[in-house]
């Protein structure tokens, strides 16, 4: 009956008792002092006595190719202890960060509603101040289209009462003058359109009937100022909103309809009810569906 020599015992087994020793103590260092266990390295062994030279090397190249893989398997714990823990961090600045702006939306809400508030009242405030400009200007009226120098060196007030009284057959003291001026621009040429005489009465009730008797006259017979015309002293707010309903006013006109604006509210009566509009688009619509 043949021998096996030790050399030749199955060479799967003592490479697996090798690793197994390796991997039962991955904290010691793979030496062969640290390791009596191994029977590569224990001369007491008969059996690796007569072992191959070769596989000897190969199982060395082996195990320093473990202490190698055992250090990079400890470095990338580390780094992933470390990646960890950085992880965490961003998760919880990332926590903070959400926080921060969830409060920021908060606080941006809030100040929508107060932008929206404040915009409500200083509209409301705006429509006060532009009620009491044109409150204040209840006494004036503007002349336009009357000549340059035709009055007096500085008694351009009384030269416009001479007109009103002469003209329009409006005297006494409620029609009296308190002041005359012309706009604040550049004198013209004589072949440009005059400017704009501003006139302020001592009392309100002589504006209204000024304009109606120029709207009835419409004109000024004894001074021969036929292009004369007189108008309402309006803010420049109040004179853009009047107009914007120029078009509609118009129509009406053209259908018979008798129309009111005060101050910027279009009031006419349709079909015997009576129709308000503040806004000109809505007075459109309503024409055409009508």
């Amino acid at each position: 009956e043949r021998t096996v020599p030790c050399g030749a015992r199955p060479i799967k087994q003592i490479i697996s008792r090798s690793i197994n020793t390796v991997l039962e103590s991955p904290r010691t260092s793979l030496t062969p002092e640290s390791t009596p266990a191994n029977p590569l390295t224990n001369p007491s062994c008969a059996e690796e006595k007569h072992m191959d030279p070769n596989l000897m090397e190969e199982i060395r190249k082996m195990s320093t190719t473990l202490q190698v893989v055992e250090v990079d398997v400890v470095s990338i714990k580390e780094t992933t202890k470390e990646l960890k823990d950085s992880v965490e961090n961003i998760v919880i600045r990332l926590g903070e960060v959400e926080q921060r702006v969830s409060d920021m939306e908060d606080v941006s809400a809030q100040m929508e509603k107060c932008v929206e508030i404040c915009d409500k009242k200083l509209m409301t405030l705006w429509e006060r101040v532009e009620d009491l400009e044109n409150r204040s200007r209840r006494n004036n009226v503007r002349m336009v289209g009357l000549k340059e120098d035709k009055e007096e060196r500085g008694n351009l007030r009384e030269y416009v009462g001479r007109i009103i009284a002469q003209g329009f057959g409006l005297v006494g003291s409620e029609f009296e003058v308190q002041r005359a001026h012309r706009s604040l621009a550049p004198k013209p040429d004589a072949n440009k359109p005059p400017r704009t005489i501003l006139v302020r009465f001592l009392r309100s009730s002589a504006q209204d009937k000024v304009l109606q008797m120029a709207r009835e006259k419409r004109g000024m017979d004894k001074l021969s100022e036929k292009q004369v015309l007189l108008f309402k002293d309006l803010s420049k707010g109040l004179v853009e909103k009047r107009g914007a309903f120029n078009t509609v006013k118009k129509c009406l006109r053209e259908m018979e309809v008798n129309i009111g604006l005060f101050p910027a509210t279009l009031i006419f009566t349709w079909k015997g009810e009576r129709k308000t509009f503040l806004d000109n688009a809505e007075a459109e619509r309503f024409l055409q569906q009508a």
